[in-house]
């Protein structure tokens, strides 16, 4: 009677232990569902950028070119809107690149906990064969 109260409880904290562990997957898997969409993002910036980069590239010197700012237009020397491109670029891997090392470490935090999970699941599978 006693081991089997002793089982009782230890199947209990395993449990508790086994609930807390999978709302912390949880908030991995949201956490990895936001980098990802951070990611999409920021590479669809680069890709418009890269289309104004190269439609700027085009232009000779003399060209006339607006930027937008607000509702208006504002006249710009080509140099300069090139010049703001190519920071704009950098900006935007260097963000990509963040976002894919943070999105490399969530998934690595990820399978520990899905294997804390799955070592949790184990012992009370235990405890349930033995009471």
């Amino acid at each position: 009677m006693r081991a089997r109260g002793f089982a009782m409880s230890a199947a209990k904290a395993i449990q508790e232990q086994l609930e807390k562990e999978t709302e912390k997957y949880r908030e991995f898997q949201k956490d990895l569902s936001k980098n990802q969409a951070a990611r999409l993002r920021f590479n669809q910036q680069l890709s418009e950028s890269d289309m104004v980069k190269k439609e700027l590239d085009l232009l000779d010197e003399e060209a006339v070119v607006y930027k937008l700012v607000g509702p208006a237009l504002i006249r710009q020397d080509l140099l300069e809107a090139k010049a703001n491109v190519e920071k704009r670029m950098q900006f935007i891997k260097k963000e990509a690149d963040r976002l894919e090392h943070g999105l490399k470490g969530l998934e690595t935090k990820q399978a520990q906990s899905q294997q804390e999970i799955a070592g949790l699941q184990q012992k009370l599978q235990k405890i349930a064969q033995k009471a």
